[in-house]
């Protein structure tokens, strides 16, 4: 994968996109679960290794080798960026500036947002990605998991954006054995 255009471009990418910071020390971790990172690699992924996700989180997303990552992604040619927004009203020309400069040009982008929006502003999304020719589908984080997934499996150059979703507040006590009520009976027994 290689990133044309100029400078400018770069740095205004790398602006969006969140600085990591590793370092190295003597007495590291060097067993199983170590995490380690590789940022814009070139390497060809083959098939069985495709990156898929497995469920939508309102803290990230799992993934098909159980890793979890936090917040909102971007996901390309086996490559995952967390992407520097808190929600879909950040989404402007300048964020979607990544999608823009990558070469070969992507069939298609897929955005997750963490929520139903207007047609409006989905419309705006989209007009910046057309003004580039950039083909896109802007559905909520949950429908765009399943398409990113059946894109890939299909053999497809895309890349997603996904937007953690919002909590569900209808699930919010699915754990505990009774909801708390506004009036708490105290029986003395």
């Amino acid at each position: 994968m290689v990133l044309t255009k100029t400078f400018p471009i770069l740095e205004r990418l790398l602006q969006n996109i969140k600085q990591f910071h590793t370092s190295r020390t003597s007495k590291e971790y060097d067993g199983p679960g170590k995490t380690t990172i590789d940022i814009i690699n070139n390497q060809n992924i083959p098939e069985t290794q495709r990156v898929l996700i497995n469920k939508c989180l309102p803290i990230g997303f799992k993934l098909n080798d159980n890793s979890l990552l936090l917040g909102p992604i971007v996901i390309f040619d086996g490559m995952i960026l967390s992407w520097n927004i808190g929600s879909a009203k950040d989404i402007n020309e300048a964020t979607l500036s990544l999608f823009t400069i990558v070469h070969p040009a992507l069939e298609l982008i897929v955005l997750g947002l963490e929520t139903n929006y207007e047609y409006k502003r989905i419309l705006e999304i989209k007009k910046v990605l057309l003004k580039y020719n950039i083909r896109s589908e802007v559905v909520p984080v949950r429908q765009a998991c399943g398409i990113y997934n059946f894109l890939i499996n299909d053999g497809r150059y895309i890349a997603a954006g996904l937007i953690p979703p919002l909590p569900d507040k209808s699930n919010l006590y699915s754990g505990l054995q009774q909801p708390p009520t506004k009036k708490r009976e105290l029986i003395d027994k």
